[in-house]
């Protein structure tokens, strides 16, 4: 009987490439996925792959003074006006007054969207850093 799930125990150290099982690109679910973003998490050492039906993708980083609603519904319309994906979001606020808010997004063309998305993350109110890091097929850490 089928489970849920796959397990695997690599040895990372001696084979640092990891192989997917073939159930996984006969997967109905993953049928149209053009890509797989892969996000490191670089304090735990996790890692994610999440399978995408865009070509490419970002990650936009941004330092507030907190995360708001304000700031959701600016990011919400920029998703979709733009037709961006969400595949992962993260919030963590470390100071009383400072908030960091990091999401990955999927999207096809994404160099011509570039310019009016950082115009719209230039614009979010108590924004005191952002990163915009756009991430394509073949180009690795």
């Amino acid at each position: 009987m089928p489970g849920l799930t796959k397990g695997m125990i690599a040895d990372v150290k001696k084979k640092p490439q990891i192989s997917l099982p073939e159930s996984f690109f006969s997967n109905p679910a993953v049928g149209d996925m053009k890509a797989a973003m892969v996000i490191y998490f670089e304090r735990s050492g996790e890692i994610r792959l999440i399978p995408m039906v865009k070509e490419s993708g970002a990650r936009v980083r941004l330092e507030v003074e907190k995360v708001n609603p304000a700031l959701m519904q600016t990011m919400t319309h920029l998703f979709k006006q733009h037709d961006l994906k969400v595949l992962f979001t993260t919030g963590f606020c470390y100071e009383q007054n400072r908030c960091v808010y990091e999401v990955y997004f999927a999207a096809d063309a994404i160099r011509e969207k570039e310019a009016q998305i950082r115009q719209t993350i230039e614009g979010i109110p108590g924004l005191y850093e952002s990163e915009f890091e756009i991430l394509e097929k073949g180009v690795e850490w």
